[in-house]
């Protein structure tokens, strides 16, 4: 019986892929992949849930031609909740990735979301893949090297304290060093950005940043970017550039980021705990010429969780959070917000609890 039901679940889930556009033709990616038709043609959302709360994470999906998202489809394909707090998922060659942090585990599935594989690891944060190696960032200091093929750990090397996301240029993987939990001391440690050699799997030296750094993205120049998220307070969270030769500098406050095709599509969201009000802005800035343009989104959101670009509809979704008594709500649902690519709102979805990252299918 169970059997058929995740039978049934993706023959569902692939002809949801397979539905018509809608009339207004306003996205251009092809309704199904023609090397693969049993793909789905949208992307993957996960929420994080809240641990503290009790309320596991989930996976739904954003089906391009019906437009819509559906929650919880991981659930209703494989029969188990996927973790708690969920941090990132990528797809790499014939797989999907994702990590649950709090359930110290890599869930390894097909592009249709049928779990695989779980793989034990130590708190992870974030994921990076080339080279047909999977790397995953530990909070207790360690990057793992997973081989995509054997999916067993091929190695593992030490980096500075509570690694968060990670980015691959030039041959290098370079690490962000949070020291996340060591709040109560200032983030000490966590001004590095660690950079390790792919092809020796080794640390070469740590390159220093701005406090508690976070985010991370690379350019097809070479450049890395990184987000120094600052102590929350008095210290700002700044968007740093890391080029080739190592050398760091400021390109602006931002909260969050995303790149896609060398431009750099960036919020920067503070509160004011006094009072509980947030002052969002969202902009995008050109790594080639570093142009900076202001007006991203005619209409932003609530509370920014995270932002993300479609690479060739080019749309633009942000997720946030709600309002509840004291500022967001942490423990309901949130909201995925899709724009037009010159910042135009269309839809605005319902998500569930705190929608850390759209992943789309390539």
């Amino acid at each position: 019986m169970k059997h058929l039901f995740l039978k049934a679940a993706s023959a569902l889930l692939i002809a949801m892929s397979l539905c018509s556009c809608s009339d207004d033709n306003d996205d251009p990616r092809p309704i199904i992949d023609p090397v693969d038709p049993g793909r789905p043609a949208g992307a993957y959302l996960l929420n994080q849930g809240s641990y503290y709360s009790n309320i596991a994470g989930s996976i739904g999906y954003l089906d391009y031609p019906s437009q819509t998202l559906t929650d919880s489809i991981f659930y209703t394909l494989n029969g188990i909740l996927p973790g708690n707090t969920l941090q990132c998922g990528l797809f790499y060659g014939s797989r999907f990735y994702f990590i649950a942090y709090e359930s110290n585990a890599l869930f390894v599935c097909d592009h249709l979301l049928h779990l695989q594989k779980i793989v034990k690891t130590d708190h992870p944060r974030a994921l990076a893949a080339d080279g047909g190696h999977l790397y995953i960032s530990n909070y207790d200091g360690h990057v793992f090297k997973l081989d995509t093929l054997s999916l067993e750990v091929a190695d593992t090397v030490a980096v500075g304290p509570n690694p968060e996301e990670m980015a691959i240029a030039g041959g290098y993987l370079y690490v962000a060093n949070s020291d996340g939990l060591n709040y109560a001391n200032n983030y000490a440690d966590g001004k590095s950005v660690s950079k390790i050699r792919l092809s020796t799997f080794t640390l070469e030296k740590n390159i220093p940043v701005g406090l508690n750094p976070t985010r991370m993205a690379a350019d097809s120049d070479g450049n890395v970017y990184v987000i120094a998220s600052g102590d929350y307070g008095s210290t700002p969270s700044v968007l740093q550039k890391i080029d080739p030769s190592d050398h760091v500098t400021d390109i602006a406050q931002a909260t969050m980021m995303t790149l896609s095709l060398d431009t750099i599509y960036a919020v920067n969201s503070v509160t004011d705990w006094t009072t509980y009000e947030t002052s969002n802005s969202y902009f995008s800035i050109s790594t080639r010429s570093l142009e900076r343009n202001d007006h991203l989104v005619s209409e932003g959101v609530e509370w920014p969780i995270m932002i993300a670009v479609d690479p060739v509809s080019r749309h633009l979704f942000l997720s946030s959070f709600t309002t509840g008594a004291y500022g967001a709500s942490y423990n309901t649902s949130g909201y995925l917000k899709e724009y037009t690519p010159s910042g135009t709102p269309l839809r605005t979805y319902t998500t569930g609890v705190n929608p850390v990252q759209l992943v789309f299918t390539p």
